[in-house]
């Protein structure tokens, strides 16, 4: 099976400062991330880490310095296969979850950012609705807090320190036992698959 989003060796940086006194701030540091098509993935972290800086990358509206990205085995990205959901895109209640139940049929992949900056009811009918995404073979890439990193749904919760992902919690051997062939062959894959998923010592 093909994965959803392969990242390797991603690197992103940006200049701040004024004119005259500026610097360039590494913010992804030689990163690497697989998602498969069914996983729901939380990217937790400190406020300022670049996990928006990351799912922009993810859904192609950003591009780095160097690394590379794959959507589905492709180098270029297929708008109509990726949807970008932000809730800064509206400040109304409710509107994250409207843009999420408007996101295409035939999106594979979908992103969403800063799910935690919405109100708790919101919070829980959007996880649904991404539980029903995954459930029909989307993979899902989420900026979560790290309570919501911990939610039932989520497959994988990573945190992201330095520019670097750090695996923060697996799948547990329960959930592994009743889950299927193909989704246990997956999850090992992806217990081998890139140098940057390094569990914290």
């Amino acid at each position: 099976m093909v994965t959803a989003l392969s990242i390797t060796a991603l690197t992103k940086s940006f200049r701040a400062g004024v004119a005259g006194c500026s610097a360039r701030v590494s913010v992804l540091r030689d990163l690497d991330l697989a998602l498969w098509p069914g996983e729901i993935v939380a990217v937790e972290g400190a406020a300022g880490c670049g996990r928006s800086t990351l799912l922009r990358c993810a859904a192609g509206l950003l591009s780095p310095e160097s690394g590379a990205i794959h959507w589905f085995g492709a180098r270029a990205v297929r708008r109509e296969t990726v949807a970008y959901v932000s809730a800064a895109t509206g400040a109304e209640c409710g509107a994250l979850y409207a843009a999420l139940h408007a996101v295409p049929r035939h999106a594979r992949l979908i992103v969403v950012d800063d799910l935690a900056a919405v109100g708790a009811l919101e919070r829980r009918l959007a996880l649904s609705l991404l539980r029903c995404y995954a459930l029909s073979g989307a993979a899902i890439l989420v900026a979560a807090s790290e309570e919501l990193a911990t939610a039932p749904v989520v497959s994988r919760a990573l945190t992201l320190a330095s520019g670097v992902l750090l695996q923060r919690r697996k799948r547990s051997a329960v959930r592994i036992a009743v889950s299927s062939p193909d989704s246990r062959a997956r999850a090992s894959a992806r217990s081998t698959y890139g140098r940057s998923l390094r569990s914290p010592q």
